[in-house]
């Protein structure tokens, strides 16, 4: 059987002000780990987006990246747009013009509330260029998720550390309530068959696989793919099937 190919979608690379006493997460660190775990390609956001400003580190991961085919950035989105103008839909357009295929949000860092009422324009946004948007689940509650989900049902979400917490009820409702909500799995979700229950109960279309970058040693989210009861059909299209047609079908 041929090598798994693996597209890891949730890595975050930059030094944060709290320094990891064991690595230094930049793109070089990035780039010796995918080749390390034989990781083809990583959708990669920037922690200076979150340390200092939103729109300048989307600025240093474009430069970072520029060099790297195997790194796909993600755009950091803010309700309001870029400075000085501070026109969400101009900004917006901008970065289609400038090939985003994947944006991400942090409302807590950025101060700013995830609830349509601030930031339907940039779902709305989002949706209608069906431009996958990356969400921490630790960003938001999931009450929420799923305000944001009925108000916007064609946003392609995707949630990134989803946590263990066994058979994760709350989840399962939100999968059954929409169906474009998706599940970035990696090592954070170590929940015992817990991918094996997930593909049996909502198929495999909505899930994508992610390293843990730099949060864990990647190599356990290898695993938790790898060693999966799924139908091998299965294994492909969250290691890397179902991102691809998600990125494809943007439209710039």
């Amino acid at each position: 059987m041929p090598p798994l190919k693996l597209i890891a979608c949730d890595p975050i690379v930059g030094l944060p002000r709290k320094p990891y006493p064991w690595l230094r997460p930049d793109v070089p660190d990035l780039l010796g780990e995918l080749a390390r775990l034989q990781i083809s390609t990583a959708i990669v956001r920037h922690r200076q987006c979150l340390e200092n400003f939103a729109h300048w580190g989307n600025a240093v991961l474009a430069r970072e990246t520029a060099a790297h085919a195997n790194l796909i950035p993600a755009v950091s989105l803010t309700p309001d747009g870029a400075p000085d103008a501070h026109d969400f839909d101009a900004a917006f357009r901008d970065a289609l013009g400038r090939g985003a295929r994947v944006g991400w949000i942090s409302p807590k860092e950025h101060m700013f509330s995830p609830r349509p009422w601030c930031s339907g324009r940039l779902y709305a946004a989002c949706a209608a260029a069906r431009l996958p948007l990356l969400l921490d689940y630790r960003q938001l509650t999931l009450d929420e998720v799923d305000e944001i989900m009925t108000a916007h049902p064609d946003l392609r979400l995707i949630l990134v550390q989803v946590p263990r917490l066994g058979r994760h009820r709350a989840l399962y409702a939100l999968l059954e309530r929409h169906p474009s909500l998706h599940l970035c799995l990696s090592s954070a979700y170590s929940v015992h068959e817990g991918l094996n229950d997930l593909v049996r109960k909502f198929g495999h279309t909505r899930f994508v696989w992610g390293s843990n970058y730099p949060e864990a040693e990647g190599g356990a989210s290898v695993t938790l793919l790898m060693y999966a009861d799924i139908p091998d059909a299965a294994r492909a299209a969250i290691a890397h099937g179902n991102i691809e047609r998600l990125l494809a079908e943007v439209k710039s």
